[in-house]
């Protein structure tokens, strides 16, 4: 009887600590990833800060409930993006992952014959979501920039 007890306790603590490693993990500063991304990776363009008033326009996020987020954009010559979303709830996580598709195709289909060397940055492009936060991210090295978002989501 003690084992079966020893046993069931050990089954319960084993089960909640492994059940804890798989979650989503904690909180972060979406200015500190977005700040990280744009440092740590190679552009070809400049890329600029924007507020989220300015980027809603052209990212459609009318229909999420974006509570922060870090934005920065190249001159227009170029595809390269950095889109990092807090957003209020997980529902509102996955609205942002439509739309950043969205966003995806919308570039593809522009820079198709306006710039088309562009095409590989985009086909590559990395948009994550984990709990209510949602990133996307436009360079040459997906690889790296999944990485960097890897350690915060």
């Amino acid at each position: 009887m003690r084992k079966m007890k020893l046993f069931t306790i050990v089954t319960v603590v084993a089960a909640f600590v492994l059940g804890a490693c798989g979650g989503k993990k904690a909180d972060f500063d979406v200015e500190a990833l977005g700040n990280e991304l744009n440092e740590q990776i190679t552009y070809a363009d400049t890329l600029m800060p924007l507020d989220l008033d300015t980027a809603g326009m052209f990212l459609n996020l009318s229909e999420v409930n974006v509570t922060k987020a870090a934005i920065y954009e190249g001159s227009g010559g170029t595809a390269e993006e950095i889109v990092v979303l807090e957003c209020a709830t997980e529902d509102d996580a996955k609205k942002a992952e439509e739309v950043l598709k969205t966003r995806v195709s919308e570039q593809i289909e522009s820079f198709t014959d306006y710039v088309p060397g562009e095409l590989t940055k985009l086909n590559a492009a990395v948009i994550k979501v984990n709990g209510k936060y949602a990133v996307l991210s436009v360079s040459d090295t997906p690889d790296e920039a999944g990485k960097i978002i890897g350690k915060y989501m």
